[in-house]
């Protein structure tokens, strides 16, 4: 809008130049001329550039005094666009601040997360070892025991040889000394040992087996004391 207001403005100040420029150059053609008539039309010139310059020269005064008020009412519209635009300027730099923050939050977050996370992986690795360890331990203990029940089997087979020949040779005492063998003094062989199979169970009666020896050798020793 004041570009506008500018450019009449220098279009009407170009006008009249072009316009005494016409007149001069006018006023050289007719110097040759009746100098009477060139004085009359000299005048009636001037008067008409005298009345034209008036009517240019309130014209002018109309432009400056609309731009002078579109100035007035410019002006505060324009201080008000630099507030508003500082105003927006400042809301801009602390919403930059504001996300720095929140990307520097973000990053920590995600430091100690990874953190997190490799001291967990580091714990499930050593628990993972450790359960490793344990069975190993336990399917070497296991071996062991397997070993220890097939002596035992072993053992106990040959107990029952040994209690089957001492019953055969009581029977016999009884039938040469002629003697019924009482029900009350019948000899029961044992039956087979009912040892377990599964290996928990075969855990727990090791160690009840290993418990009943040691209070039965402990009972031996005091006995012989």
């Amino acid at each position: 809008m004041d570009s506008r207001k500018k450019d009449k403005l220098l279009c009407s100040q170009l006008q009249v130049v072009d316009f005494l420029q016409n007149f001069l150059a006018q006023e050289d053609i007719v110097q040759g001329l009746d100098p009477l008539a060139s004085e009359d039309r000299s005048r009636q010139k001037a008067i008409a550039a005298k009345e034209q310059w008036k009517e240019l020269k309130a014209t002018y005064q109309e432009h400056v005094e609309a731009i002078s008020r579109a100035l007035i009412h410019a002006l505060p519209k324009m201080e008000e666009a630099q507030k508003k635009q500082a105003q927006l300027q400042e809301a801009l730099d602390q919403l930059q601040a504001k996300k720095q923050v929140a990307m520097e939050k973000l990053r920590t977050a995600q430091q100690q997360w990874k953190l997190q996370q490799e001291k967990r992986l580091q714990h499930l690795a050593e628990a993972s070892a450790e359960v490793r360890q344990c069975q190993a331990g336990t399917q070497q203990e296991l071996e062991q025991l397997y070993q220890e029940l097939g002596t035992l089997k072993q053992q106990a087979g040959q107990e029952r040889d040994k209690l089957q020949r001492h019953q055969t040779f009581l029977q016999l005492l009884y039938t040469l000394q002629g003697e019924l063998q009482s029900p009350e003094t019948e000899a029961e062989l044992p039956q087979d040992l009912d040892l377990p199979e599964d290996k928990s169970q075969l855990l727990t009666q090791s160690r009840e087996q290993t418990t009943g020896d040691n209070i039965g050798r402990d009972g031996s020793v005091s006995s012989k004391v």
